[in-house]
């Protein structure tokens, strides 16, 4: 579940709704983490760390600046935090600082919080600090429109497991924060049929929706393990065979080999389960995506459902049956034509790395120069990891990063400003009659043009009739995606040269 919240936040960054739609831990969410931190300062008030964390909350909404004061004293003095702010006014003169008022009247705040919660059970305590803090209404008033509801939810879940942990029997606030940092409660789910849902996939076991996306279809198989233990115990036994503590899968003793054989082949049979599961969740479309590997793999989702998913493609269709981008989604949701399973990414690239034939010096250099065209930039990173990615020795990378630095500096610099383009994608795949094709780039510029680009380390590719013909082919594939609108179509090579060439000439 590591990579859900940061597309939950990436998603919202972009205005998307989406919730995390199968069971979390409640204390993985941040509100419950601002409370937690508030009631572990309450119960241990030398705890300086959680108090620093209430008063950044939205419980009391203060700023990091606001408490440089309090750090300063405290480190004078060698008094915690909540000392001194319950400290009688003027006794801790070196807390006497103009720059402090905001903090004066919390100290009262937090010793009748303090108090309420050593007197009175948990859930009484809290719901006091809530009424007196009105912490409803400043969590809804400072969370985003697109979590709002999931924020007051978890809040009042924390109510419920103050009631009802353990019966609620002799529960003291100390046990209570110790319940929810065990991250053994789990969070109420906040389901809405209006957002995105992430799931895992055995998340979304027993749940349909019309339209399901699989995402990161091509990973790569997990390593062998190590320092493992493989069982053998038939179903049907009452005892296990075998007990081994494994070494290493890579280099297994002869005497386990059928076992770990077996035990490898369960494990592929459950990876089709899990896929099985993955595509019978949607009800009308199927959508599978997927990123180049960072290494080749031939057992993948992506490959088992590559072949199927182009005979599954119209053949007799006029128009493209498919517009996708390693990066950008087309403009229009309208511009897909959804199949029973949808390609995003093509093989082409993936079997030159992985093929039988090794690649050549210049083919690796080549392709280095189209990954950091595809990033749009060659600083000192770029050009590392796309040296590294395709192998390349000093003179290699430097060979690559010069022809991209010349292609970005060059006649067509203008195709990666944004401020000049309404559209723009690299490395963009569509569908047309039936063949899979890969663009280089693909732009709309401002005037409403559609520009068609293709690298090449030619210095004449225009005088290439094979070259030609295929980039006339990229261009009539957007031409019918985008029925009149003009398209123009060019040529980019390594001396920054931007070559364009009559699009639709047969």
């Amino acid at each position: 579940r590591d990579s859900l919240l940061p597309m939950q936040l990436a998603l919202r960054a972009h205005g998307v709704p989406a919730d995390i739609g199968e069971k979390t831990a409640l204390m993985d969410c941040c509100e419950v983490q601002d409370v937690v931190a508030l009631l572990d300062v309450l119960v241990s008030p030398n705890h300086n760390l959680s108090l620093a964390r209430a008063l950044r909350s939205p419980i009391f909404g203060l700023d990091s600046s606001d408490l440089v004061p309090l750090a300063l004293a405290a480190r004078r003095t060698g008094r915690s935090w909540m000392a001194l702010l319950q400290a009688p006014a003027g006794s801790v003169t070196e807390f006497d600082d103009p720059q402090a008022s905001v903090l004066w009247p919390l100290g009262q705040v937090l010793a009748r919080w303090q108090g309420w919660v050593r007197r009175m059970p948990p859930h009484d305590a809290l719901q006091a600090i809530y009424d007196d803090g009105d912490l409803l209404a400043r969590y809804s008033a400072s969370a985003p429109d697109l979590q709002g509801e999931a924020v007051l939810v978890h809040l009042r879940a924390i109510l419920s497991v103050a009631l009802g942990h353990e019966g609620g029997r002799y529960l003291s606030a100390y046990a209570l924060v110790r319940a929810l940092k065990s991250g053994q409660i789990e969070a109420p789910a906040t389901v809405r049929t209006d957002v995105v849902r992430l799931l895992t996939i055995h998340g979304a076991k027993g749940l349909e929706a019309d339209t399901v996306l699989i995402l990161d279809a091509d990973t790569p198989p997990r390593a062998a393990e190590s320092m493992g233990v493989l069982v053998d115990w038939p179903g049907e036994q009452t005892h296990p065979e075998r007990f081994v503590f494994l070494l290493s899968e890579s280099r297994p003793q002869h005497c386990v080999r059928p076992a770990l054989a077996a035990e490898l082949q369960a494990r592929d049979r459950e990876e089709l389960n899990a896929l099985y599961v993955a595509m019978t969740r949607a009800r009308r479309v199927l959508a599978v995506s997927a990123r180049e590997p960072h290494r080749a793999t031939d057992r993948s989702w992506w490959l088992r459902l590559f072949e199927q998913a182009q005979a599954a493609a119209p053949q007799d269709l006029d128009a493209p049956t498919v517009l996708v981008a390693a990066g950008d989604w087309p403009a229009s949701p309208a511009q897909i034509v959804k199949l029973p399973v949808l390609p995003l990414l093509a093989e082409s690239q993936r079997l030159a790395m992985g093929g039988v034939e090794p690649l050549s010096d210049a083919a690796r250099i080549g392709l280095a120069m189209h990954r950091l065209l595809e990033w749009g930039q060659v600083g000192p990173a770029q050009v590392r990891a796309a040296a590294s990615e395709f192998r390349l020795d000093a003179v290699q990378t430097q060979a690559a990063a010069e022809a991209a630095s010349q292609i970005l500096q060059g006649q067509g610099a203008w195709l990666w400003r944004s401020e000049q383009l309404l559209w723009q994608g690299s490395e963009v795949e569509l569908i047309h009659e039936g063949n899979l094709l890969r663009l280089d780039r693909l732009v709309q510029h401002r005037d409403g043009h559609w520009w068609v680009i293709d690298y090449k380390s030619h210095a004449q590719p225009e005088t290439q009739a094979q070259l030609l013909l295929q980039l006339r082919t990229y261009a009539k594939a957007v031409s019918v995606l985008h029925p009149g609108q003009a398209v123009r179509a060019a040529f980019l090579t390594p001396q920054g040269r931007l070559i364009e060439v009559d699009a639709l000439s047969p």
